[in-house]
């Protein structure tokens, strides 16, 4: 038993200095560790674009546009082609929490004017607008909503007759965003009482013929958000 006590104190000796050595090893490095699964990116519905990033995207904010416009063939008679000054203001979206691609979804606000510089059809617009990207440099804007103006109701020798002076408005526009603030837009609108498409009689576009001719109007825009 005696000689068994100076091995019993060496083994003694290692499993001390085994433990303090333990006990000061730094732990682990995070490279050791298992990495946390990366988080899902929502993805848009199939056949739809990804989501733009903020620098492309105008819908989100308020936004003014102005530009000149021109009668297209089809309105104001023999007086097609007179320009306009046009104006507008938008709002941001409607916000119901949705994210995502779903979110461009939501419509905008639009109210405007046109104001002819030839003495022919001025009108005022109320729209909602749905202000769609494409890619990250190129959206789409489909409109719709209705106008009143102070051209004519019946067909003159230098106006189309409009039928009624409450009117459909609608049209589309195709736009280019420049950077976070400005982008360029091109636009088609188009005013009519609804009468062939709609069978709309508002008491005064009655007549069979010439009072829903109608005005068509395109036009070159200047969008600046805020």
């Amino acid at each position: 038993m005696r000689r068994r006590e100076p091995q019993a104190r060496v083994w003694a000796g290692y499993l001390a200095a085994f433990f303090a050595c333990g006990a000061v090893t730094p732990p682990a490095n995070s490279a050791d560790m298992p990495s946390a699964p990366p988080l899902a990116v929502e993805q848009p519905p199939a056949g739809l674009p990804a989501v733009p990033n903020a620098t492309s995207n105008p819908g989100d904010s308020f936004e003014v546009r102005f530009g000149p416009s021109i009668h297209a063939e089809g309105s104001d008679k023999a007086h097609a082609y007179v320009f306009d000054l046009a104006a507008s203001f938008l709002t941001p979206r409607l916000d119901l929490g949705l994210s995502g691609y779903w979110a461009y979804l939501l419509p905008r606000l639009q109210v405007g004017g046109s104001l002819n510089l030839e003495g022919r059809t001025s009108y005022a617009y109320l729209d909602s607008a749905l202000t769609l990207p494409v890619t990250s440099w190129l959206f789409v804007e489909p409109f719709f909503g209705g106008a009143v103006h102070n051209g004519s109701l019946v067909s003159t020798w230098t106006l189309n007759g409009l039928g009624c002076p409450l009117l459909f408005h609608l049209g589309v526009g195709l736009g280019v965003p420049i950077n976070q603030h400005w982008s360029v837009l091109g636009t088609f609108e188009h005013l009519s009482n609804g009468k062939t498409a709609l069978n709309v009689d508002c008491g005064t576009n009655a007549p069979a013929s010439g009072s829903n001719q109608g005005l068509n109007v395109v036009g070159v825009r200047a969008g600046y958000s805020f």
